[in-house]
């Protein structure tokens, strides 16, 4: 799989925001960042139209998303969905909260 160099976009660094420079991608990995000259030939460039690039949310308060709520069947399997519904929004990871409900659900949802 090609290196993937995200381009035209405002790049969020523990340093400050950095313009001008392209994020390269290698599979889950990010390289790094370089000037756009020193994009790797081969690369699949991928132009962010002057957006902002910023690391993964976490959400540490998450009932529910993408139509289930936590409470309402406390699995793994509601888990992965919540985690499905909030990713597309910049959310990479999450603490599933449970609103204050019977002990069984606790319960339940501790196991999963």
């Amino acid at each position: 799989m090609p290196v993937t160099a995200l381009t035209n976009a405002a790049v969020m660094t523990p340093a400050g925001v950095v313009d001008g420079q392209a994020l390269l991608i290698d599979g889950a990995t990010i390289v790094g960042l370089v000037d756009r000259a020193r994009i790797p030939a081969g690369a699949v460039v991928e132009d962010l139209v002057g957006g902002l690039l910023v690391p993964g949310f976490i959400d540490t308060q998450v009932n529910g998303g993408g139509g289930v709520l936590f409470n309402d069947a406390p699995t793994v399997e509601t888990i992965a969905a919540i985690g499905a519904a909030h990713r597309p929004f910049g959310t990479t990871g999450f603490l599933p909260t449970l609103i204050s409900d019977d002990l069984d659900v606790v319960d339940a949802a501790m196991r999963a």
